[in-house]
């Protein structure tokens, strides 16, 4: 899905630099908007987001060694707000707070110590995940050509966990740091620019949260023994509009 989507918008942001091109007679769209100071827009779109766990190969009590994994990207939706400053001709500092609702999943194998073989079917936890995350990016703009514009973006910030569940058998911590790298193409429409960016998040600081108050002690305590460290990270199809 990662590929698929990253091929996708790369073909797509080529096919539009080339028509861009081609077609030196267009008449040009907002031809001043790039030269405002600041400008506001919201922000639409999906996102695919996972957790990386790192296994710390203890062995449990019953001489068992329990291996996490992620599932997969699973989807979600994105909604949110940006702001953008002018800092000169080709570049941007923008503030792009989000609303991200999704699920991550993670499944934990069972492997005897003596045989090697695995033992019984994997174990599916689900994490249900409601970030509010707070990027500041730069964004570095080509020449426009026509009525396109393609720009890389790179940029970090917060990100805030609000579904945490102490119920849930892993508990991830209120808060993380996103590293993010993109890219995406202004088209610049009659009335206002429709901006698609594909960006990628990747959690800086281990998710897990050790001390889980009603998990010790339990069995599901092994699920947390299992992890050595638990990433996040994430893929942003964001439709921009500005």
């Amino acid at each position: 899905m990662l590929k698929k989507l990253s091929l996708l918008l790369l073909l797509s942001l080529i096919v539009l630099h080339t028509t861009a091109q081609s077609d030196r007679g267009v008449v040009r769209n907002l031809q001043n908007v790039d030269l405002e100071p600041f400008h506001f827009g919201f922000i639409l779109g999906l996102n695919y987001s996972d957790y990386t766990a790192t296994p710390s190969n203890i062995v449990d009590t019953n001489q068992q060694i329990w291996y996490p994994a992620s599932k997969g990207l699973s989807p979600g939706f994105t909604v949110g707000m940006l702001v953008d400053l002018r800092l000169f001709e080709y570049l941007n500092l923008r503030f792009t707070p989000t609303l991200g609702l999704g699920q991550r999943d993670l499944s934990f194998s069972a492997f005897s110590t003596t045989t090697d073989e695995r033992i019984g079917n994997p174990t599916i936890i689900n994490i249900k995940s409601t970030t509010v995350d707070l990027p500041l990016l730069i964004k570095y703009s080509a020449e426009r050509v026509g009525n396109y514009r393609p720009y890389l973006l790179a940029g970090a910030g917060p990100t805030i966990n609000l579904a945490r569940s102490k119920a849930d058998p892993i508990l991830v911590k209120p808060f993380d740091v996103q590293a993010y790298i993109g890219f995406g193409c202004d088209m610049y429409l009659e009335y206002f620019k429709l901006c698609p960016e594909l960006k990628f998040g990747f959690g800086l600081l281990d998710s897990l949260e050790r001390n889980h108050p009603n998990m010790q002690g339990t069995s599901n305590q092994k699920f947390i023994d299992a992890i050595s460290r638990l990433s996040s990270r994430m893929l942003v199809l964001t439709f921009n509009f500005e």
